[in-house]
Parts: C-alpha cells; sequence; structure tokens
C-alpha cells in the first residue's frame, strides 16, 4: 500500500489526476503529472524513523510550494513559479479573448521619461490609414517651461498614412522588423513557425537575435490589432527567449496591478527591458526600459481595442501643411 496517499493534502492533488477541476495549459499538465508520479509512485522504505518522516513532510511541502499549488474545496490551482510559467499562461489566456471587429484599431498609451512630463498619445489603424494623437510636442514644451501644463495648441490629430520615405502605406507593425496590416493578418498561429517567419525577416543585428525577437513581438503585443490566436503565439515567441526572469507583482502607472518580467541585457550595456502583464487576460500592460543611473523610459497601454470611428485629421504642428506655417 502507497502510504504517501495517507496524507489528505496529497490525497487530493492525487484525486485531480489525471483530469483536475479547474482547467491548466499544457505546459501545467505535464509539470503536475510529473509531481504526482514523482510524490506517489515510490512508498517509503519500511520501519523509517519518525525523522524521516517529518523530512518527507518537509520536501512535499516544498515542492507543493516551489510549484505554487494550492488545493481549496477540491480545485486544483498553480501560482507563477517562473518567467516562463507567467508567458505562458498569458499565452493560454490570450487565445480564450473575444474576437475584436471594428472598422480601426485603437491604442491610446501614457509615456514618460527623463526628458518629458507624462504624455499620451492615441493611434487610429486600417490597413490604409494611420491617423496619431500625440502630446509629445506639448510635453517637451512643458518640460522647458517647468510646468505640468499642456498647451492645445501643440497638441494635434496628423495624419500619418503616407509618411514613409517612398511613400508606403503605413501602418506597420513589429519595431525590428515590420509587417503590413495584410502580413499581420497571414502571420502563423503556431509559435514555432512564428518565430521563423519573424526571424526570417530580421536583419543584421548588433544586439543579438533574443532582443530583436523581444522587440518586435513586443511591438506587435502592444500596437497592433493581432487576432486573439496570434497574441497566443506570440506570448509563446516570449517564453522561449532566453534570459527572461521573473521580477514579481507590481502596478503600472494606471495603478493597475500586474505581473513584471525582465529581459536583462545589461551585459550588452542594452539595460533591463521590463513587461508588466495581466496573465489572467493575456494583456500586455505597460513597457519600462532601465539603464543604471537613468530615470527609466515607461509606456503604459491604457486602451487597446476596435474603433468604428475617428477623429478629422488637422494641420500640422510644423513642416509642409502646417497652419500656421512652421518650420520644424
Amino acid at each position: 500500500m502507497n502510504r504517501l496517499l495517507d496524507d489528505p493534502i496529497l490525497r487530493r492533488l492525487a484525486d485531480a489526476n489525471p483530469v483536475p477541476t479547474t482547467e491548466l495549459t499544457a505546459t501545467e499538465s505535464v509539470r503536475a503529472e510529473a509531481l504526482l508520479r514523482t510524490i506517489t509512485a515510490v512508498p517509503p522504505a519500511a520501519g523509517a524513523a519518525r525523522s524521516r518522516l517529518r523530512r518527507l513532510g518537509i520536501r512535499i511541502a516544498a515542492v507543493v510550494a516551489a510549484l505554487g499549488a494550492a488545493v481549496s474545496a477540491g480545485v486544483l490551482a498553480t501560482a507563477p513559479a517562473s518567467a516562463e510559467h507567467v508567458l505562458l499562461e498569458a499565452a493560454s489566456n490570450a487565445a480564450e479573448q473575444p474576437v475584436a471587429e471594428g472598422q480601426y484599431w485603437y491604442v491610446r498609451s501614457q509615456s514618460d521619461g527623463p526628458d518629458t512630463i507624462p504624455y499620451e498619445r492615441e493611434v487610429w489603424l486600417a490597413p490604409d490609414t494611420f491617423l496619431m494623437r500625440d502630446e509629445y510636442v506639448a510635453a517637451e514644451e512643458a518640460q522647458r517651461e517647468g510646468t505640468d501644463h499642456l498647451d492645445p495648441e501643440l497638441v494635434r490629430v496628423e495624419d500619418l498614412s503616407n509618411s514613409g520615405e517612398d511613400g508606403a502605406t503605413v501602418p506597420t507593425f513589429g519595431e525590428e522588423a515590420m509587417f503590413t496590416w495584410q502580413e499581420l493578418m497571414d502571420l502563423p498561429t503556431d509559435s514555432d513557425q512564428l518565430q521563423l517567419v519573424i526571424e526570417g525577416r530580421l536583419g543584421p543585428t548588433h544586439h543579438g537575435r533574443d532582443y530583436d525577437m523581444w522587440m518586435v513581438v513586443t511591438g506587435m503585443l502592444r500596437n497592433s490589432p493581432a487576432s486573439p490566436e496570434l497574441r497566443r503565439a506570440l506570448w509563446e515567441v516570449l517564453a522561449a527567449v532566453p534570459g527572461t526572469h521573473l521580477l514579481g507583482r507590481t502596478t503600472d502607472a494606471a495603478g493597475r496591478e500586474g505581473t513584471a518580467i525582465e529581459l536583462d541585457l545589461s551585459d550588452r550595456r542594452l539595460g533591463h527591458d521590463v513587461l508588466v502583464l495581466d496573465p489572467a487576460t493575456g494583456a500586455l500592460l505597460e513597457s519600462r526600459f532601465l539603464v543604471e543611473g537613468v530615470e527609466p523610459l515607461r509606456s503604459t497601454v491604457l486602451e487597446q481595442g476596435p474603433r468604428d470611428t475617428a477623429p478629422t485629421p488637422q494641420p500640422p504642428i510644423c513642416g509642409p501643411g502646417s497652419v500656421p506655417e512652421r518650420f520644424c
């Protein structure tokens, strides 16, 4: 008889095998199976001393704590134990979000750094449309004047739809590897295939493939109208990037609770790139870039989703077509 199952907690864990009462991700299921086989398959030696039983209890408690397992009212739950675990949880839950529909993809974000006071940026995107309302110029001027007041005359909704050097239609997505709207829609939702496609688009790099992959994927998660299935694959690609670390619970600039993941590139003088995400929804809440001795740069996603309307573009603040005419 397997006396390990005399322990009530282990018995409840074993009862949840092979079908837990709460749905687990594929990775969680594999780890849960391995745990249950380990702690239930090997009986203790006959005549073990009381001290050995105490040590066994300590080891069992350590295993349960390490996996973040909590058993309550017959429900098996797991808590984040690593950066990879959190990213895979975000991937699984991102795929469960409803499909967004609308004429435009809308993103409202707030930026903060050492050169300006906090300011907002809004974009309305469609396959052939890129409208942006950016408070950066007003924030930069306010910083110079030592005030937190943004001059509304320095804030415009501009049409950047054909602003590329070759007149190509924007928007594009992905930072280090740029994908058009249609290319984004055609990307594979298998993470291995997606990684290969992104790698094939990357050019020569001085920073390293892990850095470039991180920048491409986080850029898509932050700004693009990626489908729930594509967002799942994007989080899975991030989970495969080496060198990530779990920082733990934190709050973003908007006061929302999230989990912080870090990619430490300080050995390449690239600082620390930190993501704050909500694993329960697969939403990217905030990006932070930290360099030792320098105030961090922060970009917080305040809103993201479809919209059926967009504002009317206004003349630019400076350059051709500006009213009043002003040099940049």
